[in-house]
């Protein structure tokens, strides 16, 4: 039975998040345990509201069954992309799994439940229906819940985001569902909330390689009268390497031979292999997810772990392109709004 809570906002420490691992792993993990073992898990809310607010007050926990051990603890940004760099900075600091706990940053598909929120009456996700609506990018899903006609409009709104959650996952539900509609009365396609994860999941099988690794698509377009040939990762969506929080836009300059401005082919082998110069000089710390090509600029698009010095390691690898200036341009982007315009 998952719990949900709100946190309130507390002082600031210096390594919230040591902090936080380092009361679990003396004492917190055994109370709480102990308290979902007694069923009264509220009993641990204050300590765990005011330990976790304040590595963000944002943030939202959830207890519940795990996959592979008896609990598990989710510290989640529920949906907020500001905060998931944080939440899974949270997971990465986190003690290794055993019988007792796991733990997570995104809320997991599961079996039907009964959420309890602070303040609202019990919902039963298994009473909800849907409306199912693909397009060529993602999924548009209409959730009606028989509980909603006592509820207000927010209310509403969270608890269909709750389902949602619930029964698709975080993952699934930010990286493939599009419009989300909140339904008042039950839609005229409706169909039972279980037929929902099969739809989504095999409209992602269909936009996916076959390692589950992402896709890449091509986009051409025109800027300022200038021919744009453009390739990203398909969906760009930053819920897939949350702690990627930093736009590092690299703009390489290349000669003009072309009438339409685009590199003749021996230069662009160049620019792809300084591409792979750069990339290389990352290691891990980011991943180039789109570039653009116009007008004698091409334009890298990287996001890279903002706690890293990912940015000086890109910089000083620009220094041996010979056929141009090669400018950087660093800015925090949780979201990845700067390369909204390639999404799709």
């Amino acid at each position: 039975m998952p719990i949900f809570k709100r946190r309130r906002r507390n002082a600031v420490e210096a390594d919230p998040i040591g902090a936080f691992w380092s009361w679990w792993s003396a004492s917190g993990a055994t109370a709480v345990a102990d308290a979902v073992a007694r069923r009264q898990p509220t009993d641990v809310n204050e300590e765990l509201n005011e330990r976790i607010a304040r590595i963000s007050p944002d943030l939202e926990w959830e207890l519940g069954p795990g996959l592979h051990a008896a609990h598990v603890l989710i510290v989640t940004a529920a949906g907020n992309p500001a905060q998931r760099a944080v939440a899974r900075r949270w997971l990465r600091a986190a003690p290794p799994s055993d019988q007792t706990w796991e733990y997570a940053d995104l809320r997991r598909p599961g079996p039907a439940v009964t959420i309890q929120f602070d303040g609202l009456p019990p919902v039963a996700t298994d009473e909800s229906v849907v409306s199912i609506e693909p397009d060529t990018a993602s999924v548009h899903v209409g959730v009606h819940h028989p509980v909603f006609a006592s509820l207000s409009v927010d209310a509403q709104r969270r608890v269909t985001f709750l389902i949602l959650d619930l029964v698709l996952g975080e993952e699934m539900v930010e990286t493939w569902v599009g419009a989300i509609d909140t339904l008042p009365a039950p839609p005229e396609d409706a169909v039972p909330i279980d037929s929902l994860l099969p739809a989504v999941a095999g409209f992602a099988a269909e936009h996916t390689l076959e390692d589950g690794s992402p896709a890449w698509k091509m986009l051409e377009g025109t800027r300022d009268g200038q021919r744009v040939i453009a390739t990203a990762e398909y969906p760009l969506r930053s819920i897939r390497r949350p702690h990627l929080d930093t736009h590092v836009a690299v703009s390489i300059h290349y000669p003009v031979v072309r009438e339409d401005g685009l590199p003749e082919s021996e230069m662009l082998d160049e620019l792809r292999a300084f591409e792979d110069h750069l990339t290389d000089r990352l290691g891990g710390s980011g991943n180039l997810l789109a570039h653009e090509t116009s007008a004698g600029v091409r334009i890298l698009h990287y996001y890279t772990d903002g706690t890293t010095p990912a940015d000086a390691q890109l910089q000083a690898a620009t220094t041996g392109w010979p056929h141009g200036k090669v400018t950087l341009t660093t800015e925090p982007d949780p979201a990845w709004h700067n390369v909204s315009h390639l999404s799709g």
